[in-house]
């Protein structure tokens, strides 16, 4: 990664973290997050996701 000169030398090929991949619902989700411009941190989905995690780990709040 370091040459002897300490800059950076450009890997060969590039090392892959996960893909991106979409199985059921979750691209209507994200249309209906954009089409209702919750593209932030609050919206009803990320309300309910931390509801549910309030909920199993018994907190108030997420």
């Amino acid at each position: 990664m370091f040459k002897e000169n300490n800059k950076f030398e450009k890997f060969e090929s590039k090392i892959w973290l996960s893909s991106p991949t979409m199985h059921g619902p979750e691209i209507e989700y994200v249309k209906e997050a954009y089409e209702t411009n919750w593209m932030s941190t609050v919206g009803k989905n990320i309300n309910e996701v931390e509801r549910m995690a309030c909920e199993y780990i018994g907190c108030k709040y997420a």
